[in-house]
């Protein structure tokens, strides 16, 4: 069965199998970009899917959430474009220490340059690689952080908290912002007549910008009218409209300040990807490894009671045993629980897969 989610803006892939390196691509509908949400193994993305890239967000500096910042590089290096990757503090360092890894020699003007912000709780840090410049690292002034907000375009709000997963883990909620919609029969009671003035009430709704002290308006009758309070004006020509939200978790430890973290910034999200790495047998070992098992999720789902869930990053111990989870997961009769295959990355070639032939042969 094809599930139908409840997005206007964001479409969601999930481009990991339950045991792979776990992948979320976001597609912001009207605008065509993509936000990326870990990056462990990504060597089976079709390049393309990067093209439209804006950002990346790092959970936690972990092989398999973050190796494959190389082929993210790789991918974008001749786009000619600025790439924001966030993550917790100390990210800036470890992408400067990748890079380090290469050489720059050839570098081209167009090359691609990489800002790594850093997630602090009061600001965000700011570091710039130009691929121009062979990527060397320049500090950029730092921006201040209003609340859990990290990271806003016209389409998306991304909100983020540090959780423990015995060093720091970042989680994720990202809210389709709303739509400045205009209330027909609201402009019809004022009898009003549309003009360019409700694109500039759009615009000003849309990016928060500052509203005209006044607005000299056409009635449908020919009169003009002046209005003074235009805020109260664009409250009630808005529209009410749903909002939806996504919600991921990866790699967390199940402690009673994690899990009010997760209860605070989760609350309302319509689909949650979470990491369960553990069958409840395990619990003693997700304990040891600051993971969740099944227990520890369906908890979690009581509570946060999300439209959908799809469970993730499952230890391989359990490959044969998948199943398992599945029967173990329990949660409320509101909540859709989503299947993914066990593995989605192609399987490995072998060496008497692979054969040479003469340049004549046709391969």
């Amino acid at each position: 069965m094809k599930i139908s989610f409840p997005f206007r803006t964001l479409v969601p892939t999930f481009f990991a199998g339950l045991i792979d390196d776990p992948i979320l691509l976001l597609r912001i509908r009207s605008s065509g970009r993509h936000l990326m949400f870990d990056c462990g193994q990504i060597h089976h993305l079709a390049k393309r899917t990067f093209t439209n890239l804006d950002a990346v967000f790092i959970s936690h500096a972990h092989m398999d959430h973050w190796m494959g910042i190389d082929a993210v590089v790789r991918q974008l290096i001749a786009a000619g474009k600025t790439v924001d990757i966030y993550g917790a503090p100390g990210l800036a360092d470890r992408f400067e220490h990748k890079l380090n890894g290469y050489a720059w020699n050839l570098a081209e003007d167009y090359w691609s340059s990489f800002r790594v912000r850093e997630i602090f709780p009061d600001r965000i840090g700011c570091e710039l690689f130009s691929g121009a410049e062979s990527f060397i690292r320049r500090r950029l002034e730092d921006e201040e952080r209003k609340g859990a907000l990290t990271y806003r375009n016209d389409q998306v709000d991304v909100r983020s908290t540090t959780c423990e997963h015995r060093i720091p883990s970042e989680i994720f909620r990202i809210d389709e912002r709303p739509a400045y919609l205009i209330d027909r029969e609201k402009l019809a009671e004022l009898g009003l007549r549309p003009g360019p003035w409700l694109g500039d009430l759009k615009r000003s709704f849309l990016h928060r910008a500052p509203l005209p002290e006044a607005l000299t308006l056409s009635r449908e009758n020919g009169e003009t009218l002046t209005v003074h309070d235009v805020p109260a004006l664009l409250r009630r020509l808005l529209k009410p409209q749903p909002v939806h939200s996504i919600g991921y978790i990866s790699d967390i430890g199940y402690t009673a300040a994690n899990r009010d973290k997760i209860l605070g910034l989760m609350s309302g999200v319509d689909l949650l990807l979470c990491e369960c790495t553990f069958l409840s047998e395990g619990q003693d070992r997700a304990r040891a490894s600051s993971h969740l098992c099944t227990t520890d999720v369906n908890e979690l789902l009581a509570e946060l009671k999300p439209r959908f869930f799809q469970p993730m990053h499952l230890s391989r111990s359990y490959s044969r045993r998948s199943d398992e989870l599945y029967r173990e997961l329990n949660p409320p009769a509101e909540t859709t629980l989503l299947r993914v295959p066990l593995q989605l990355t192609p399987r490995p070639l072998l060496a008497d897969e692979i054969h040479w032939c003469d340049a004549g042969d046709d391969v």
